[in-house]
């Protein structure tokens, strides 16, 4: 994503929303199965608690859209603040529609038959756009990190039988289910593509090397990390590129002066390394614009955690504006009882579901009874190798009670809470995805690399929430 306007430096943007974020940290501090357990009702201010407690359909749909104004303009100060504070922290770009691009006509789907719909999506938008950046080059060598059963490799080869394609996956079974794709769909590209199995790491670069060079013909007569033997363009393209795998392939890219550009997919924030020493993530912050911001204040793990990460790989607000009175009620009910079954449960314990097929959701907070709650939900023994149910004793069933008379209305706050998480997740993610951003080009700067890096708003929200493709290229 990018920096909004009105702001001049990067430094002023990441201050303001590590203050921003500092204030509301309660919305989303902790996990939502642990919200009843950390009293983070108690710190919702009363006037947040009154207004979800009231609020209509159409405001509770249109409120996490920040950046137009409510139908309702009656909103409490606080709310309103709220509101205009985090609209001017998220880049308009964010709210705009994606890519436009041109499905062609000409491609034969028969080996993509199985594929779900979201899948299917994202491999031909993000197909487009790497043939739309590289169609006019000679040769391309494309390396395809975590590049699974070879769907985009295969995609990419029938928009253009040009492109030379280095297929890099760490499981062992999927990258002989991609050759043997290859071999029954595509036989005359076995030539063109190659799958390897590799555990993508910063020292993965000899490997890169020596993979490209088998693909490449007259592999013997120079190497491809001294001078180029051919005049290929490599570029490191990725679909799912979950966790730390965005920042492996950034750090490569800039790393292997042959790799001309960089095509790549972000996901999974949440699942990023975590240093159990420090508390702190290995790769975020990145930038050194905002490690050295945070490094001023100590409590900043508190939140920018694991839960912010979350939020930012959270749901956007496409799904949640579509939402119907029924759903937001049954969605706040089921989150608030089962935040209450975690915060009944003791440490040693820990909560199952039970299906929802066979016991049906309360129709309101004041049926809920005890013995219907523990027909939804049952805990289990963590000691030992194998669980053990526990049953709920007598003193849960006491305090089942008096949460229940605590926040009698607690399923409507739970649905504001998911309201203003659902509002925050787009800044959430500016912030992971705009530090990669500047952490590239500061690293550009001190390599002395020109280099031009965007994101691109490539998917549907609708159908892929994380919609946004890192583009980079050296020049």
């Amino acid at each position: 994503m990018t920096l909004p306007t009105g702001f001049d430096s990067n430094f002023d943007y990441f201050k303001q929303t590590v203050e921003f974020l500092s204030q509301y940290s309660w919305i989303y501090q902790e996990a939502n199965t642990c919200f009843v357990k950390a009293n983070i009702l108690e710190k919702m201010p009363m006037e947040f608690q009154e207004y979800f407690q009231n609020i209509s359909l159409e405001d509770l749909n249109q409120f996490p859209q920040v950046q137009q104004p409510m139908a309702n303009q009656n909103l409490p100060f606080s709310i309103k603040e709220f509101r205009q504070q985090l609209s001017a922290l998220i880049p308009a770009e964010a709210f705009l529609k994606p890519f436009s691009w041109e499905k062609s006509k000409d491609i034969k789907m028969e080996n993509f038959k199985k594929m779900n719909l979201k899948k299917r999506h994202e491999i031909q938008r993000l197909a487009s756009l790497i043939q739309k950046q590289l169609k006019e080059l000679p040769k391309c060598v494309l390396i395809d990190f975590g590049c699974g059963l070879g769907y985009l490799s295969e995609m990419l080869y029938k928009l253009n039988d040009k492109f030379l394609i280095v297929g890099l996956e760490s499981d062992t079974y999927r990258v002989e289910t991609a050759q043997q794709r290859l071999k029954s769909y595509l036989p005359k590209a076995q030539h063109s593509i190659r799958y390897f199995e590799e555990y993508i790491t910063e020292r993965s670069k000899d490997f890169i090397v020596k993979c490209v060079e088998e693909l490449l013909p007259n592999s013997n007569e120079q190497k491809v990390d001294e001078v180029p033997k051919t005049e290929a363009h490599m570029a490191i393209i990725g679909l799912h590129a979950c966790a730390d795998l965005t920042i492996t392939s950034i750090k490569l890219f800039l790393a292997m002066p042959y790799v001309r550009q960089l095509i790549i997919m972000p996901c999974c924030y949440h699942k990023m390394e975590l240093c159990p020493k420090t508390l702190q993530f290995t790769n975020f912050p990145l930038s050194r614009c905002l490690k050295e911001l945070v490094a001023k204040d100590k409590n900043y793990v508190n939140f920018l955690n694991r839960p912010f990460l979350r939020l930012a790989c959270q749901q956007t607000l496409k799904r949640w504006q579509k939402c119907s009175r029924d759903e937001h009620t049954l969605h706040g009910r089921e989150m608030f009882l089962r935040a209450l079954a975690d915060a009944l449960a003791n440490k040693d314990s820990q909560v199952v579901i039970k299906s929802k097929q066979k016991f049906e959701m309360p129709s309101s907070l004041k049926e809920c009874d005890f013995d219907g709650f523990s027909r939804l939900y049952h805990i289990q023994s963590k000691a030992g190798a194998a669980a053990v149910r526990v049953e709920w004793s007598d003193e849960q069933r006491k305090e089942f009670h008096t949460i229940l008379q605590r926040y009698p209305n607690g399923d409507m706050l739970a649905e504001g809470l998911t309201c203003l998480q659902t509002s925050m997740q787009k800044l959430c993610e500016n912030i992971v995805l705009y530090d990669r951003l500047c952490y590239m080009q500061e690293t550009a700067l001190l390599l002395n690399i020109k280099l031009n890096v965007r994101y691109e708003k490539l998917m549907d929200e609708e159908l892929s929430p994380r919609c946004y493709a890192l583009i980079a290229e050296k020049t």
